[in-house]
């Protein structure tokens, strides 16, 4: 890792997730990292300046998967090798993920799963696929997603008829468009206030903190206003957002990640009556994280993103010099020093760490229904054992 590089990263899988990944970066522009993983060598030729990995060619020869999810973990599985090659000096991903499709749904799960296993801290942006596109679409996202939840940190939901609801009555190449910017603003907020920071900075550690104490389901919101009373506006259109479930998401809430983005002319009195809007629709006591990003290039327009997180874990406290640390009484089993990160409905009694393959880690593995079975069936199926 270079000095000063926070070790953050857009991560794209499938063809969906990288359209998505380099349509963020050419947005964004200089500063943000990107890679995608795909099995189809004709769509990652069309991604520009982004660097995009090919998987399974020695099976797949370039192509597509077919829709065939199986084939996509297997892709990720036989190269597992070089997805933990690219991403080794990575702290913190970002992962986006069209499902539906054999590579969205059947790789992602996989390449969450060994980022864990690397001690990355993940978020991973998961679009459903629209209601018209088929039930056994929907199925196969769904399944998808589900594995998805069980290796990332934290997951975004981002149902595209939620999303393009929001677009109201535009025609569809200017729906394509407003949604197409709606995820850039999600997938481009923490480089947006790590680089360009306004009167309240958000450092990388913070959110990579923010991603393992929140965890779980999480859902994504972003709007903008302007005129006179733009904070007004932007509150009450974020409480209306159909991506937050129009109030929702923040009346559920348990921790929220906030960015304000705006211009130069971004006064002091407007981050005030907009924390204070925001934290009116939230329940008391939510965690709130607020950071500010001014940019000229937004002119006279202010944007809000948020970030709900349905759960909150609190940090265990450390130990007293004099107070025993606790070990494991299961033989040859210690419990690692950093917070459990297992899935929040998934507590075990004893916190092992991240599920790894052991002694099976530099071999091919073995799956069976899907099933990784060279991982340890207590941490497979995350069975409580009792101290």
């Amino acid at each position: 890792m270079n000095v000063g590089d926070p070790g953050l990263i857009l991560v794209g899988v499938g063809g969906g997730g990288c359209r998505l990944a380099a349509a963020a970066m050419a947005a964004f522009g200089p500063g943000l990292r990107a890679i995608g993983f795909d099995t189809d060598a004709l769509d990652a030729r069309g991604l520009g300046v982004m660097r995009c990995i090919l998987l399974g060619v020695a099976q797949l020869d370039g192509h597509g998967t077919g829709g065939d999810s199986v084939k996509g973990r297997g892709a990720a599985t036989y190269d597992a090798e070089s997805v933990r090659t690219a991403l080794s000096d990575v702290r913190t991903a970002v992962v986006v993920a069209a499902l539906g499709g054999g590579v969205g749904s059947g790789a992602t799960p996989e390449i969450l799963r060994l980022l864990r296993g690397m001690g990355v801290a993940t978020i991973c942006f998961a679009t459903q696929p629209f209601g018209f596109e088929g039930q056994n679409r929907c199925n196969l996202a769904a399944r998808g997603l589900a594995q998805i939840e069980e290796h990332a940190d934290a997951t975004v939901v981002v149902p595209l008829d939620g999303l393009f609801q929001d677009a109201g009555g535009r025609n569809f190449k200017d729906a394509i468009r407003l949604a197409g910017e709606k995820i850039s603003a999600g997938l481009t907020l923490f480089w947006r206030l790590l680089l360009t920071p306004g009167f309240i900075r958000i450092d990388v550690e913070q959110l990579r903190g923010m991603l393992l104490q929140g965890g779980g389901r999480c859902r994504f919101g972003a709007v903008e206003a302007s005129g006179s009373d733009r904070a007004g506006t932007a509150v009450q259109r974020l409480r209306e957002c159909a991506l937050l479930g129009s109030g929702e998401a923040l009346r559920n809430a348990h921790a929220l990640a906030l960015g304000v983005l705006g211009g130069e002319d971004l006064r002091l009195a407007e981050l005030s009556a907009i924390s204070a809007g925001v934290q009116a629709a939230c329940p008391p006591g939510v965690h709130v994280r607020l950071g500010t990003v001014l940019d000229p290039r937004f002119g006279d327009t202010l944007h809000l993103a948020a970030l709900a997180f349905e759960t909150w874990r609190e940090p265990a406290a450390k130990p007293a010099a004099d107070e025993p640390v606790a070990t494991a009484t299961v033989t040859g089993l210690v419990p690692p020093a950093a917070p459990s990160r297992t899935r929040p409905g998934h507590a075990s009694k004893l916190s092992f760490g991240p599920i790894g393959r052991g002694r099976f880690r530099d071999v091919e593995p073995t799956f069976a229904d899907g099933k990784d079975l060279d991982i340890p069936t207590y941490q497979r199926q995350r069975i409580a054992l009792e101290p």
